[in-house]
């Protein structure tokens, strides 16, 4: 009987904890947060941490971004665990979706970060081609590799194919520009004119 009620009370337990992920809000409906751009593969936001406690949220797709420019911010667990957490610029990032917390943004000088939220589930065997020629290779996973670019001053960038959709983020200073480029385009550099950095995201 009691072992009959143990496995009651982990059933009943278990539901609540997936009804409670349900009803908690979109990790970017909120404040500081500006929307980008969106298709069937994914979902481009500008976020910054602005100095405020924002609710705890859970990200129910695998995301990836870059940051700019530095900034801090506490991250807070589902058990109250306070984490202050640096992020510096231009460090790229890919998460698991399931990341449950919630943030608060210190600091005068807000955190800000492109993210990614990749909205298919992973493809099984979707490594194929790597695209030549995007710059610098600095993450790679089964959803997505990160090639970043810093431009010398005054150089055109070279001509080259993109052999997958890829999402690239050219910065003007700290100015972020989007623009989503589908697989098999040539491009010739039209979308990353005058930029000093730039982050491929090509998508798997």
């Amino acid at each position: 009987m009691k072992k009959l009620t143990l496995i009651a009370t982990v059933f009943t337990l278990t539901l609540s904890s997936a009804s409670w992920a349900q009803t908690l809000p979109q990790p970017f409906d909120r404040e500081g947060a500006t929307k980008v751009m969106e298709n069937d593969r994914v979902i481009v936001w500008d976020v910054s941490w602005l100095q405020r406690a924002y609710p705890t949220h859970r990200h129910v797709y695998d995301y990836a971004g870059v940051y700019y420019p530095s900034g801090d911010r506490v991250v807070v667990s589902p058990e109250g665990v306070r984490s202050p957490t640096h992020s510096s610029a231009w460090d790229t990032f890919f998460y698991r979706r399931g990341v449950t917390h919630s943030e608060e943004g210190v600091g005068t000088d807000p955190l800000r970060a492109v993210f990614l939220e990749l909205k298919e589930p992973a493809a099984a065997g979707a490594a194929g081609a790597a695209s030549a020629g995007l710059g610098k290779q600095v993450r790679e996973s089964d959803r997505l590799v990160i090639w970043e670019d810093i431009a010398a001053q005054g150089t055109q960038p070279a001509a080259h194919r993109h052999e997958k959709d890829a999402v690239v983020v050219a910065f003007t200073g700290q100015k972020p520009r989007i623009t989503f480029v589908k697989r098999g385009t040539v491009d010739h550099g039209e979308d990353v004119a005058g930029a000093d950095r730039t982050y491929i995201f090509e998508l798997k």
